[in-house]
């Protein structure tokens, strides 16, 4: 959108960003932490010497901000970037943590067990009681076995109900225990920006999700940049009171019952949104390319254009076959999707190569897992 040469460091060797007319270059990094630390360090190093300085790096995943936690001066030797403080930084990246520091800094957020108190504790805590990882990365086994192979958390009716399940015993120490704030996922909110090295927030901008999959704890499907003066002061709160730095995202989620906002986490690094809030008006990866790069800051406030969405077609099309017997129709689903105005995930019209190899990709296993059903005697 801002005409800035991108190259794409990815993991994935099919990633299909690499086919985007806006991706200079692609560098395949080893999954492997240190080894992934050290091919984006070799490549900083060439981009300084063909630039004469260092560049901005983006970061969109908790992996990636692993990775650079761990080698944080070398990486910030050869690119541009603004990390919390390094304490603040790791306790946005644990759950166990980050419940202890809103605890320490006035921030409203879900009573949660810490994981060293005695299960008897969970008697004082009020149900339906929630479960979730314990950290941000490699949980996905904890997904597939507790959270039906989707989901990003489940909630327990009764404490009962929580101890009696075949796999809580085991994976205890790996999980977190909270009070299940209920709320539509129309509830589920949240607060973007992008503050400098001193903590002064630059831009900002709010959001809702409109849909997920699955209907709870799923992934977002349709969501929506949105004008909400609560969740914009609020927002701004938490970021004083914790000092955050570079780019962040604050999940929040209103109870239905009290109306009351709570925090249920935060991402310090680029995310999907980022990409409707550029659509909107608020770019907030350029604002801090312009800041790291040119030192130059947003001359004005900005302000969002309200109701810009963000859609992954195929995860909303999920979205409304689960939901679909409890009232959403057809028609409502298509004029939910078919508004203007929309972003997509995998698709732009000025850039169709992302989506054109997703959908060959597609096909062609859909292809051939009917083939080898055929040869194995059921039917396709």
């Amino acid at each position: 959108m801002a005409g800035i040469p991108v190259i794409l460091a990815t993991r994935d060797p099919d990633d299909i960003s690499r086919h985007s007319r806006y991706v200079q270059a692609t560098t395949v990094l080893p999954a492997e932490r240190d080894q992934g630390a050290a091919a984006l360090i070799a490549l900083g190093d060439r981009l300084c010497a063909a630039l004469g300085r260092r560049a901005l790096l983006v970061y969109g995943s908790d992996k990636d901000l692993d990775l650079i936690y761990h080698h944080r001066k070398e990486l910030a030797d050869r690119f541009l970037f603004v990390l919390n403080d390094e304490e603040l930084a790791w306790s946005l990246l644990d759950k166990e943590r980050f419940s202890r520091l809103c605890v320490a800094a006035g921030v409203r957020a879900p009573r949660t067990l810490d994981p060293s108190e005695d299960l008897s504790a969970l008697a004082s805590m009020r149900e339906p009681l929630l479960i979730k990882p314990r950290r941000k990365t490699a949980w996905k086994d904890i997904q597939r076995e507790l959270f039906g192979g989707h989901a990003k958390a489940r909630v327990f009716a009764t404490r009962r109900d929580l101890l009696d399940h075949p796999s809580f015993a085991r994976l205890r120490g790996e999980l977190l225990i909270q009070e299940h704030i209920e709320g539509a996922t129309s509830d589920l909110l949240s607060f973007h920006g992008f503050a400098d090295t001193d903590g002064n927030l630059l831009a900002s901008f709010c959001g809702r999700k409109v849909r997920t999959f699955p209907a709870f704890a799923g992934e977002s499907s349709l969501i929506e940049v949105a004008h909400d003066d609560e969740v914009d002061a609020m927002g701004k709160d938490v970021t004083a009171r914790l000092g955050l730095k570079g780019p962040f995202k604050i999940d929040l989620i209103r109870d239905a019952h009290t109306g009351m906002l709570y925090v249920l986490e935060i991402n310090a690094r680029y995310t999907l949104w980022h990409y409707v809030g550029a659509a909107s008006g608020v770019n907030l990866p350029v604002i801090a390319y312009d800041l790291l790069v040119h030192g130059r800051r947003p001359e004005t406030s900005l302000r969002p254009e309200a109701r810009r969405r963000w859609l992954n077609f195929y995860r909303d099309w999920l979205a409304f076959r689960e939901q679909r017997d409890e009232g959403l129709t057809l028609g409502a689903w298509l004029l939910s999707v078919a508004r203007p105005g929309t972003v997509y995930e995998a698709f732009a019209w000025r850039d169709p190569a992302p989506f054109a190899r997703w959908a060959s990709s597609a096909v062609a296993r859909k292809v051939n897992y009917g083939a080898l059903r055929d040869r194995i005697g059921h039917s396709r």
